[in-house]
């Protein structure tokens, strides 16, 4: 009887290994997922947001650029 219990109690630790290890690994997968998203974020583009109003380019909403019939807003006073 005392042979099988330690059969049983170093299969269950065998079992903590594995389930562990399964743990482990699944930590490491949501990691590497997560470095893969952040390599493809540019934190220029929250910075300086790039974009158009109409005709002109934008740069934080600061038009790029005039032509001679459009006038430039002044967003000053």
């Amino acid at each position: 009887m005392g042979v099988l219990l330690l059969i049983e109690f170093e299969a269950s630790k065998s079992n903590k290994r594995y389930e562990e290890r399964d743990a482990i690994l699944a930590k490491i997968e949501v990691f590497q997922a997560h470095l893969e998203l952040l390599k493809r974020t540019n934190v220029l583009n929250d910075a300086f947001p790039i974009w158009h109003d109409g005709e002109f380019g934008t740069i934080n909403n600061f038009q790029l650029g005039q032509l001679p019939k459009i006038l430039v807003r002044n967003p000053g006073p």
